[in-house]
């Protein structure tokens, strides 16, 4: 069994108002998990790799279609880091294994990872009330 429905329904009610787009990229958990992978907790952030550069519309129409914010998922097996587009829809996906993750910073609107494989990431634009549940959720697996 692959995450489940109810997971994914009971993220989606996490999310905050408004946040509702990002439901898309929830559900495509149930397509790339693993089987035996169950959802504990996930949060929206923004991109680190996102830089907003433009001022023209053009140029922000352009940026638009690039993965402006990351859904980021603890399973019981790993990090799944999920990039999307400004409407919420799924792009490309990476994961990272809980081996030598560990939480670095934790404020009210963001926080930094480290990882073996990635360095340091900066996750900053996160739902406030998501942050608490989904770290605690992360540190259960790390420490």
């Amino acid at each position: 069994m692959t995450v489940s429905a109810e997971e994914i329904a009971r993220e989606k009610d996490r999310l905050p108002r408004s946040w509702g787009r990002f439901g898309k990229s929830l559900d495509e958990l149930e397509k790339i998990s693993e089987p035996d992978e169950s959802l504990l907790s996930s949060c929206v952030a923004i991109n680190p790799e996102f830089k907003h550069r433009t001022i023209r519309l053009e140029g922000g129409l352009i940026e638009m279609t690039k993965a402006t914010n990351v859904v980021l998922a603890a399973t019981n097996k790993r990090l799944i880091l999920l990039g999307t587009g400004m409407g919420g829809a799924p792009r490309t996906h990476h994961a990272l294994p809980y081996d030598g993750l560990e939480i670095v910073d934790r404020q009210k609107r963001e926080f930094t990872l480290r990882s073996p494989e990635g360095g340091e990431i900066r996750f900053r634009g996160a739902a406030k009330q998501e942050i608490p549940g989904f770290l605690d959720a992360l540190e259960a697996r790390t420490g």
